[in-house]
């Protein structure tokens, strides 16, 4: 039976759109597979204990949710195949792969252009909330790449005519005391990084951002549909289904990431809740709205 290791910082949707893209392959964990996941976690130092688990396992491959799982996996071995599952960045320019056609390392997989992401983000808000002048920036400070994204994003904002501060939360249960800080330092909306960490503090945000009145978008998809204002991002689940087929089933079947090109998605899908607007008093101009791939009502 294959072994697949799968190094994730949250148990998101996307790794179950895997599993199943995989299963309709052919590759049914349990029966045709067995799948080496230990618990998930947003901190580096569990990331690269939980990398040690995998490679004690002997697995076939590695799928590395996001890009501290990527780095984490690169790290530890150059022998093992790993599949990257939306990772956030140009990954040749990065340095992981060589290019987009040839890989020509161990590593190869599904990316995304996050910096556009963000930068979508910080238009969003000036969209939206004309009148905002000082933006949160929320991050996980127990990931060095999740501060590094809001290092970007925060330079972003500035290069804007915002001022930005970061506000971190390094667990769900942290970020109240984050919008707590953003309130009492008078910011008035929140931007969050992208990632996997971010997805799983979804329900915390909207929570929060009601409670303190501070109007919130993320990247992460689903986020509008709990009550959050608005998404801007790239459609995660496309990129994970786009990599069983395009990645892992080949691995399985004997082929090398070196040669298998790497899928990048530039779509970027906006969705609104307008009740949640209206609730916030935010008009929603009428252009936003035909661009928006989703209005929840």
């Amino acid at each position: 039976m294959r072994r697949i290791g799968i190094l994730a910082i949250s148990h998101a949707e996307s790794i179950d759109v895997l599993l199943a893209a995989l299963a309709r392959l052919g590759w049914v964990a349990g029966k045709t597979i067995e799948i080496v996941f230990p618990s998930p976690s947003g901190d580096d130092a569990k990331l690269a204990c939980n990398m040690r688990e995998i490679l004690a396992a002997k697995v076939d491959l590695i799928v590395a949710q996001t890009r501290p799982a990527v780095f984490a996996a690169r790290e530890a071995t150059s022998r093992v195949p790993v599949v990257m599952g939306a990772f956030n960045g140009d990954p040749v320019k990065e340095g992981i792969a060589k290019s987009v056609q040839h890989p020509g390392g161990n590593v190869t997989g599904t990316y995304y252009d996050g910096n556009a992401a963000a930068r979508q983000r910080v238009t969003l808000v000036r969209e939206l909330l004309p009148n905002t002048q000082h933006l949160g920036i929320l991050m996980n400070p127990l990931s060095k790449v999740s501060m590094g994204l809001a290092e970007d994003l925060a330079e972003t904002a500035r290069g804007m005519g915002l001022s930005a501060r970061l506000i971190g939360a390094g667990r769900a249960e942290e970020v109240d005391e984050a919008f707590a800080s953003a309130a009492a330092l008078g910011l008035q909306a929140v931007a969050t990084v992208s990632g996997a960490d971010m997805y799983s503090f979804r329900k915390n945000v909207v929570s929060a951002a009601d409670k303190y009145r501070l109007p919130t978008i993320m990247g992460s998809i689903g986020f509008p549909e709990l009550g959050g204002l608005a998404k801007i991002g790239p459609d995660i689940p496309i990129l994970w289904r786009k990599m069983a087929t395009a990645h892992v089933d080949k691995i399985l079947k004997g082929a090398t990431p070196a040669e298998l090109p790497l899928v990048g998605l530039d779509e970027l899908e906006l969705v609104i809740n307008m009740r949640t607007a209206e609730r916030f008093g935010i008009s929603v101009p009428e252009g936003m709205r035909r661009r928006a791939v989703k209005l929840v009502e």
